[in-house]
């Protein structure tokens, strides 16, 4: 470039700047370049407050960084922002609680009692069956308004803590059903017995009766019986012994067991799931305060699903093996009581805990307590968040997007909570295995061989026959390939009507024909071994825990 051309351009940039400098009529505060001009009006440059990538009027978490946009309760907030509960405590408005199961906590100890009941009877000559049974049925069928006059206080803590079972009453050492809520019973809630489409697909099997309630007064019967004969031997290694516990019958039949575990299943699993689980959470009556009450009926029905569940309101909060063992703490009032509407860990709710403590080890542990507490919560939530304007004469509103997260909760929730079920069915499978490990050749090694087989096959059969109860079962949602509710029949005829004792007998008749005792028993512990394979399969759990639980 020549000097001349230099100098031109020079001089142009010099008078430019100037020009810009004075800016004309005085003022001298004008910038020297013009402000940046936004190349497209229409859509203004928009600012990122937590820097997470999603700008601020997408953001559910405006100031709180959240890439994901989680809201697991549907209501605009993401969770980062307006986190889930940790506990099962909801409130409206004025503060008030709007919680409420004591007639499922009150049937939890109707359950617990019987089996006290079972654990106090003895064998005697002088045992009435009849009585005996009229005895049993006290916990079960008789009338309530009559039962509650003259209930005998059970109910004890393990180290004579003291309890309240409602708010008005002071510590006590023992409490009785109707402390919590009264005029209530375990027969009228009895699958088939309240409604007659809970016994799903109208059938009931697996079993010797052909209702529910008729098992669980066959069994009464049985074990009526059982009490009244003082003369039940077993042959085990250098001679026999006497049977001596009134639950439990020569042909291994474990009577206290079979009971407990099936009423948890007939009573708790098919109240929770096939009634509570299953009604219309959108419909007006549903989202509409109950008469006189804080709460809605829809959530009141949720709720009622969780009491039958059986867990403590601070489930999570505990571990594993505090919700196994001892089952409560004064954990949630902190009042040197235990609240057992709140504190206490009934049922199917401890079964969750021992089998991932059973599992914790394995290389892929499970965590059914806190999958089946989240979804309990999260669900609960967005039935608080849509009775926010619910009156008794006007609904609240639960919106599409939250009326279908409502529904995947409640599958989570059925579904591990059966999967604590079907788990637990597992570890006794497993357990029998050992169990018949210990036999003494074709004699068993001792009585408690002999007792502990009786036991975990009862808890076994008891817990799988209460498998068919719930519509979100693998065994009926086609899930699953392969699956179905001929699936679950397959398990429960594999398992039988009774134990295959030491000798290769099952109910006095060698097991599947075999030619010895040896190759019953052989016959017998692979059909355990093909239940086993078909629950593990059904519940996706893993190989390792299913061998090991």
């Amino acid at each position: 470039m020549n000097s001349h051309r230099l100098f031109t351009l020079s001089l142009i940039f010099s008078t430019a700047l100037l020009a810009a400098c004075s800016g004309g009529g005085g003022g001298n505060n004008d910038p020297i370049f013009p402000a940046p001009v936004d190349p497209d009006p229409g859509n203004p440059i928009l600012a990122d407050a937590d820097n997470d990538g999603v700008l601020d009027p997408d953001d559910n978490c405006v100031n709180d960084s959240n890439a994901d946009q989680a809201d697991a309760d549907v209501n605009g907030e993401g969770d980062a922002c307006d986190p889930m509960p940790t506990t099962y405590a909801f409130e409206n408005t004025d503060g008030v609680s709007t919680v409420s199961y004591t007639g499922q906590t009150a049937r939890q100890l109707l359950i617990v009692d019987n089996v006290s009941a079972l654990n106090a009877l003895e064998r005697s000559a002088d045992n009435v069956p009849a009585d005996v049974a009229t005895d049993l049925d006290f916990y079960i069928c008789l009338d309530p308004d009559i039962r509650d006059a003259s209930y005998p206080p059970t109910f004890a803590l393990p180290e004579g803590e003291l309890m309240i079972a409602n708010s008005d009453m002071a510590g006590s050492a023992l409490i009785v059903p109707a402390d919590i809520s009264s005029g209530k019973d375990i027969c009228s809630k009895i699958a088939g017995e309240d409604k007659t489409d809970h016994i799903l697909g109208g059938e009931f099997f697996g079993a010797s009766a052909t209702t529910p309630l008729g098992q669980i007064n066959e069994w009464v019967d049985a074990v009526s019986v059982e009490s009244a004969d003082t003369t039940d031997t077993i042959v085990v290694a250098g001679g026999t012994a006497n049977i001596g516990t009134p639950t439990v019958s020569q042909e291994g039949l474990n009577y206290r067991q079979l009971l407990q575990k099936f009423i948890l299943g007939a009573l708790t699993f098919s109240q929770g799931t096939a009634d509570y689980m299953s009604i219309d959470y959108g419909s007006d009556g549903n989202l509409t305060l109950a008469e006189g009450k804080s709460y809605t009926e829809g959530a009141h029905d949720f709720d009622e699903a969780f009491g039958y569940f059986g867990a403590s309101r601070d489930y999570n909060d505990r571990t594993d093996a505090e919700i196994k063992s001892p089952s409560y703490g004064d954990t949630v009032v902190i009042d040197s009581l235990i609240d057992v509407r709140s504190e206490f860990n009934f049922g199917n709710s401890t079964n969750c805990a021992k089998r991932d403590i059973g599992s914790a080890d394995n290389p892929n542990p499970t965590n059914f307590t806190k999958e089946v507490f989240d979804a309990f919560l999260v669900g609960r939530q967005i039935l608080q968040n849509a009775a926010e304007s619910a009156t008794e004469s006007s609904p609240g509103s639960l919106s599409v997007e939250a009326e279908a997260a409502l529904a995947a909760q409640i599958v989570i929730a059925a579904q591990t909570w059966e999967k604590c079920i079907a788990a637990t069915v597992v570890h006794y499978i497993n357990d029998i295995e050992d169990d018949m490990d210990g036999f003494a050749g074709d004699e068993f090694a001792d009585l408690d061989n002999f007792l502990n087989l009786a036991k975990h096959w009862g808890e076994m059969k008891g817990f799988a026959l209460g498998l068919q109860f719930s519509p979100y079962s693998p065994f009926r949602d086609g899930s699953v390939d392969g699956i179905n509710v001929d699936s679950l029949k397959n398990v429960l005829a594999l398992m039988g009507a009774a134990p295959v004792l030491a000798d290769g007998k099952q109910n006095g008749v060698v097991f599947n024909n075999a030619s010895s005792a040896s190759a019953a028993k052989a016959d017998y512990r692979t059909d355990l071994l093909k239940a086993r394979d078909i629950l593990r399969d059904a519940y996706r759990f893993d190989s390792t825990n299913a061998a090991t639980w």
